[in-house]
């Protein structure tokens, strides 16, 4: 059976499936020595717009609740976030940073910009551009523990959002992304779960 797919786009999917393990592992490296994985600083990031509650959250950076439950957990032992009882009804819990929270999530940021290649010749905004088509493009997993994450910008306090919403409250693949020198790097995280990388 012989094959339809274009050979550049099959050599494009593997060199872009090559370029997400090499950044996973850039990552991994670089929030190791934070105490920190993948999967926490997806969900600190999710609340670096403000306080949600955990099906909110859990909807905002496209993972299953209980899933992110676990790490959420984790977060709120090591006194990264704070989860209380909402007033209104006592079955939902309000997920909020905490000081230390946004504390690791700045180190978290800036490991991970410390981890991007520096090479002048990448053209950031052109790969951005392309990998962001090329998102938009794919099916959905049916793997709702799948995340199509891309990071907010690497400045804190300078995310700017469309007219009347909230940073958690846009697309994962409408939010910047920019290394040091201002230009897109790779997406963080990648196509993997969560649940992958708790």
């Amino acid at each position: 059976m012989t094959s339809n797919l274009d050979p550049d786009a099959r050599n494009s999917y593997r060199l872009i499936t090559l370029a997400a393990r090499l950044v996973q592992r850039r990552q991994d490296e670089a929030l190791a020595p934070l105490g920190l994985t993948r999967a926490a600083v997806i969900a600190l990031e999710g609340l670096s717009g403000g306080p949600l509650n955990q099906e909110r959250l859990a909807d905002a950076i496209r993972v299953q609740s209980q899933t992110l439950g676990r790490v959420l957990t984790r977060l709120e032992a090591a006194g990264q976030i704070t989860r209380t009882r909402q007033a209104s009804d006592r079955r939902q819990l309000k997920v909020e940073l905490t000081e230390v929270g946004l504390a690791a999530l700045e180190a978290a940021r800036q490991a991970e910009v410390d981890a991007y290649p520096d090479d002048p010749d990448i053209g950031w905004s052109v790969l951005r551009d392309e990998l962001a088509k090329f998102i938009r493009a794919a099916p959905a997993s049916r793997n709702s523990g799948v995340v199509p994450f891309a990071p907010p910008q690497h400045r804190a306090g300078h995310e700017r959002t469309p007219h009347g919403t909230q940073p958690s409250e846009r697309s994962s693949r409408d939010r910047p992304v920019h290394d040091r020198k201002g230009h897109g790097p790779p997406a963080a995280g990648g196509l993997h779960g969560l649940d992958q990388s708790q």
